[in-house]
């Protein structure tokens, strides 16, 4: 088979839209795929339904999730062989009916299927750079539109509907128009799904005066709103992430055995999660949660930032449930040296989030320049 029939296979994927959404759950665990293909953890077509298969999966759907969307890992793993792609290899001697939901469970899946594999071709496919963009592509157009995720993203750190209404109708409609009336073509800036296009584009936006004057008027909303539409382009493609890893990657100057770690580090696995994981005993180091699924082990620092022996430091990290760790993450909220957590006046509808004035961490001394540096480099205020 050829690629554009893969690409159109991957593009009808019929998610699941029963609750008025499309729910992510198949594009995410094929994204968990791809993820792992990447970075070398999967080489031979077997996709084993491990912990790390369902920490990449629990990922991308924190991104892609409704409010009511489930995280069950186990359901993708097994309805994509639906799509004829995709194929199950059962235990020896298993013969079971999954048919009914009530067979299906993560035990079940566990028990009976050995691993699951790709269509060869696809597989190939998947492995090539200049091809894997292509098929991620199709994968994403199974998703509501761009608009939709982007508002709910939107609100998934933090952001008010009324914020949420001025930035789509300055997205859509008032940027493009300034820059069309300048020579530039542009349609709606909620249409544009690659990173780099977008970064492209609004580069050019302080060069047109219309926009200028207009983004003063409004006391700096237009600027504000291009700026978290690139927070939600970088979120969901992960393009920060790519850009260090292939950093690590191409550097000479680096050991292979350390490159390694770093890559490992950079997707949040490897012995810097696990470090984490066994200093805050597993919980949330805020809230106390338990399930590691759920929890993103975070840099202080930023990775940007930091050297490589500040980016393997387990001081520089903090464990967080998914909520915290965005909003963490993009300077919404960060702690003062006593643990209290602060909460950016930027940040709207906090306790919508689940985030909340009264929350505090436990900080020891060698946190404290972590955390002084993302006070005053990272937080909003």
């Amino acid at each position: 088979m050829n690629l554009t029939y893969y690409a159109e296979k991957l593009s009808t994927l019929r998610p699941d839209r029963s609750s008025g959404h499309a729910k992510p759950h198949k594009v995410c665990m094929l994204f968990a795929v791809i993820d792992l293909i990447e970075l070398g953890r999967i080489t031979d077509n077997s996709i084993y339904f491990n912990d790390e298969l369902k920490n990449r999966f629990s990922f991308h759907f924190e991104l892609l999730k409704s409010k009511n969307d489930q995280n069950n890992p186990y359901l993708p793993f097994y309805h994509l062989s639906s799509s004829g792609v995709w194929h199950l290899k059962l235990h020896e001697g298993s013969a079971v009916d999954f048919q009914s939901q009530r067979n299906l469970s993560e035990a079940s899946i566990r028990k009976h299927v050995e691993y699951a594999f790709l269509d060869v071709e696809l597989f190939e496919y998947l492995r090539n750079a200049s091809t894997r963009h292509i098929l991620k592509e199709s994968l994403s157009s199974n998703l509501d539109s761009l608009e939709d995720q982007f508002q709910r993203w939107g609100r998934s750190v933090g952001k008010s509907e009324k914020t949420l209404k001025n930035y789509t109708g300055a997205l859509k409609s008032s940027i493009p128009s300034w820059l069309q009336s300048a020579g530039l073509p542009c349609e709606s800036l909620l249409s544009i799904s690659s990173f780099y296009e977008y970064e492209n584009i609004v580069s050019q936006v302080s060069k047109v005066e219309e926009f200028v004057e207009r983004d003063r008027v409004g006391k700096g909303m237009y600027s504000a709103a291009i700026r978290c539409y690139r927070d939600f382009l970088s979120d969901i493609t992960q393009a920060d992430v790519q850009r260090d890893i292939e950093d690590i990657l191409q550097d000479k100057n680096i050991p292979e055995t350390q490159k390694v770690n770093l890559v490992n580090t950079r997707i949040g696995q490897g012995k810097f999660r696990e470090e984490l994981v066994a200093y805050w005993k597993g919980r949330c180091a805020v809230t106390g949660y338990r399930k590691l699924p759920f929890l993103i082990a975070s840099h202080i620092k930023p990775w940007a930032q930091s050297t490589d022996q500040e980016r393997l430091d387990p001081f520089n990290g903090i464990l967080l449930l998914a909520n915290l760790d965005k909003a963490f993450d993009l300077g919404f909220v960060s702690f003062k040296n006593s643990g209290q957590i602060m909460l950016s006046k930027q940040l709207e509808d906090h306790e919508t989030l689940g985030i909340h004035t009264n929350m505090t961490v436990s900080l020891c001394r060698e946190h404290q320049l972590y955390m002084e540096y993302h006070r005053d480099c990272r937080f909003k205020r």
